[in-house]
C-alpha cells in the first residue's frame, strides 16, 4: 500500500484530501501539531505525526519513507502579515528541502497553492496557467512565492501545483459566512454591478489531489482545479436561497464601503488578538469583477473535470451545515 503524508491534515481542506486517498487505497500519515484540533480526522486511519513547517528539525521522521507528500499547510489569517511567509513560503521551502534530503525515491510532490497566487482574470474570458502572475494580497504574494520554490524542486522529484479557487464545502468555516447571510434574508453582491468567480468545491479538489498523484505527466506543472462553470455572487446567493427555501434580497456592496469593512475588520480583529480572514487586502480581492479560470489543462493532462456543480456542492454544504447546527 503506497503511503502518502498530508500537511495540515487536520484542517479543511486537508481532511477530505485524507478522506479522498484512503478511499483510493492510500494509507495516510498526518502531520499536524500538537496543540491541532483533530476533530475533522476523527474515526480516520491515518497516521499522526507531529511537526511544524516552521520547524525544519520536526520534519525529517514525517517525509522519510512515504511515496508521496500533499503539502496543503498553509497560513489564511492572521494579524501579523509577515506569518504568511513564514508559513506559507518558508514553510513549504522546509519540507522541500527535508524531502530532498530524506526522501530520494519520493515519486510526486503535490503543492496546493490558490487562484490567489496568480491574481484575477483582467476580464470575462478565463485565463489559463500561462498567464502572467499578479497577486493582490500578501496571502497571495506568499502562495506565489511557495509556487516558485516548490518548481524549483521539480527536477529533483516530480512537483505539481494546483489552485483551486474559492473553495466551499463540509466542514468549511469561512465561505459559512455568506450561507449565513443568505438565511438570513441577504444576499451579498460585491462591487456595484455583478463580479463573476469559478467555485471549487472541497471534495472535488481532494478527488484532484489524487489525480495529480496518479496521473502521467511532467514535473512542474500548475493546473487550476476549478468547476468549468462561473458564477456571479447574486446568482449563487439565489441558488443557496432556494436550497434554504428563503426569500432574500440583493445588498450590492460598493467598493468603497467594502474596503472600509475590511479595514474596521482588521482593526477589530488586532484589537481581540483574533484573526480575521476579512482583511483591506481581502476586499480588493472580493472587489474585482472577475475571477475566472480555464480548467482546460486539467481536463487534458490530468482527466480531471470538476464533477460537482454549485448547486449540488452547496446543498450537500447546507446539510453538513444544519445537521450539525452550524446553520
Amino acid at each position: 500500500m503506497a503511503e502518502a503524508l498530508v500537511t495540515g491534515a487536520n484542517g479543511f481542506v486537508g481532511s477530505h484530501v485524507c478522506e479522498a486517498l484512503i478511499s483510493a487505497g492510500y494509507s495516510v500519515r498526518a502531520l499536524v501539531r500538537k496543540t491541532s484540533d483533530l476533530t475533522n480526522l476523527k474515526g480516520m486511519p491515518v497516521k499522526f505525526v507531529y511537526g511544524d513547517l516552521r520547524d525544519p528539525v520536526t520534519l525529517p521522521d514525517a517525509v522519510k519513507g512515504v511515496d508521496c507528500i500533499i503539502n496543503n499547510a498553509g497560513l489564511i489569517k492572521t494579524n501579523d502579515p509577515d506569518e504568511f511567509d513564514n508559513v506559507n513560503s518558508k514553510g513549504t521551502e522546509n519540507i522541500l528541502k527535508s524531502s530532498a534530503e530524506h526522501n530520494q525515491s519520493l515519486s510526486r510532490f503535490v503543492q496546493i497553492s490558490s487562484t490567489a497566487a496568480c491574481g484575477p482574470s483582467p476580464n470575462s474570458t478565463p485565463i489559463t496557467e500561462d498567464h502572467p502572475p499578479a497577486p493582490l494580497t500578501r496571502y497571495g504574494r506568499s502562495k506565489l512565492a511557495a509556487e516558485k520554490v516548490a518548481l524549483s524542486y521539480k527536477d529533483r522529484f516530480p512537483v505539481t501545483i494546483l489552485r483551486p479557487s474559492a473553495v466551499y464545502g463540509p466542514r468549511d468555516k469561512e465561505m459559512l459566512t455568506f450561507f449565513k447571510s443568505v438565511n438570513r434574508g441577504v444576499k451579498p453582491a460585491f462591487g456595484c454591478s455583478q463580479n463573476y468567480i469559478n467555485f471549487t468545491y472541497v471534495k472535488d479538489l481532494a478527488m484532484a489531489v489524487v489525480k495529480a498523484i496518479e496521473s502521467k505527466y511532467l514535473s512542474g506543472n500548475i493546473f487550476f482545479v476549478v468547476e468549468r462553470k462561473s458564477y456571479c455572487y447574486s446568482d449563487a446567493g439565489d441558488i443557496i436561497a432556494e436550497l434554504l427555501g428563503r426569500r432574500a434580497l440583493n445588498l450590492y456592496l460598493p467598493e468603497q464601503l467594502i474596503a472600509l469593512a475590511g479595514y474596521i475588520s482588521e482593526k477589530i480583529a488586532k484589537l481581540k488578538n483574533e484573526p480575521s480572514i476579512f482583511t483591506h487586502e481581502k476586499a480588493k480581492e472580493i472587489s474585482q469583477k472577475f475571477w475566472l479560470f480555464d480548467s482546460g489543462k486539467a481536463e487534458r493532462e490530468l482527466g480531471f473535470v470538476a464533477p460537482t456543480d454549485f448547486r449540488t456542492g452547496a446543498a450537500e454544504t447546507i446539510a453538513w451545515y444544519k445537521e450539525r447546527g452550524w446553520l
